[in-house]
């Protein structure tokens, strides 16, 4: 192994242990459901993973590094119905300038009146009693990323507001991240969420850190007409057990028009809010995806059907 290897692969792993340090605070607030919530199609239809699946505009949301190989502009958005009457949606931008990446991401989460009931009630919040009223969480994110040869860092800053009927919460976070990647065939990614917590210390969101730490690898020239990749990422979430999540996608593609599957599987533990196992799909058009994902079990314990579409313009 190259002495540059040995010493990526040392700042990563010091990365993790001085980020648990910073991070290392008294936990006595609430936890948005829009940092929990997988918003790329893509990423959710393998189980989460997502530090190494460069390219896309999702990125914006778990690795801003792996907006470097946007070759021009790409965007992506994506939907789910949530329990009772609650909707989620997303939409992201990344685009490229000369040797740097700038990307763009909004969520949107409509808990319904509802749904809201159910939410507060856990959090011991006052529960909402006029169905008039907006219960929302919203994320908006910007990334910035620059690229010298096959190394790419990048960093973002987000900010939440949370609004229910218990008042306004909000919430300000740093993520930074790094990606290698060798053109389309494979890439290795490392990435901080949530470096430092809420940096708004008088609110009382928590915003927990997740390390994550992964890579990717094409089997075949993705240019191309079959598709065959697997990936696997390392989670390490504040306060809870690491996770290894692994995924695959495979299919084929005529003539720009083409199909491909995913699955992904992920280690649980008791009263985890992820699945073991998901499924996915997409159907290619050209330049955009058109994207489906299942899981058995969601952020509420409850079966999931997401959709979501990409363009790489």
């Amino acid at each position: 192994m190259s002495k540059n290897a040995v010493l990526i692969i040392r700042v990563i792993f010091g990365l993790v242990a001085t980020s648990s340090g910073l991070s290392a605070q008294l936990r006595t607030g609430l936890t948005p459901t829009v940092t929990r919530a997988p918003v790329s199609i893509r990423s959710a239809g393998m189980n989460g993973v997502a530090v190494a699946m460069v390219g896309d505009a999702g990125s914006v949301f778990t690795n801003p590094a792996g907006l470097a190989t946007i070759r021009n502009i790409a965007l992506e958005g994506g939907y789910r119905a949530m329990p009772l009457d609650g909707r989620l949606a997303s939409g992201a931008l990344g685009m490229r300038v000369k040797q740097f990446d700038v990307g763009f991401g909004l969520i949107g989460f409509d808990r319904g009146y509802e749904l809201a009931r159910r939410i507060d009630s856990i959090a011991g919040d006052p529960l909402p009693t006029d169905d008039s009223f907006n219960d929302f969480e919203g994320l908006a994110v910007g990334s910035l990323v620059y690229r010298q040869g096959i190394i790419a860092l990048g960093g973002s800053l987000k900010g939440i507001r949370q609004r229910a009927e218990a008042g306004d919460r909000r919430a300000t976070s740093i993520d930074m991240g790094m990606a290698i990647a060798v053109f389309d065939i494979m890439a290795i990614g490392f990435s901080i969420q949530n470096w430092g917590g809420n940096l708004r210390t008088s609110n009382e969101l928590e915003m927990p850190r997740l390390s994550r730490f992964g890579a990717m690898l094409n089997y075949v020239d993705p240019q191309e007409g079959f598709r065959l990749l697997s990936t696997f990422e390392v989670q390490w979430p504040e306060g809870e057990s690491s996770r290894l999540v692994l995924g695959a996608e495979a299919g084929a593609v005529l003539s720009g028009v083409g199909v491909r599957v995913r699955a992904g599987w992920g280690t649980t533990q008791i009263g985890d809010v992820h699945s073991d196992f998901t499924y996915g799909a997409s159907v290619e058009l050209g330049t955009a995806n058109i994207d489906w994902a299942y899981e058995s079990k969601g952020i509420f314990d409850e079966s999931v059907n997401r959709f979501g579409i990409r363009l790489r313009l």
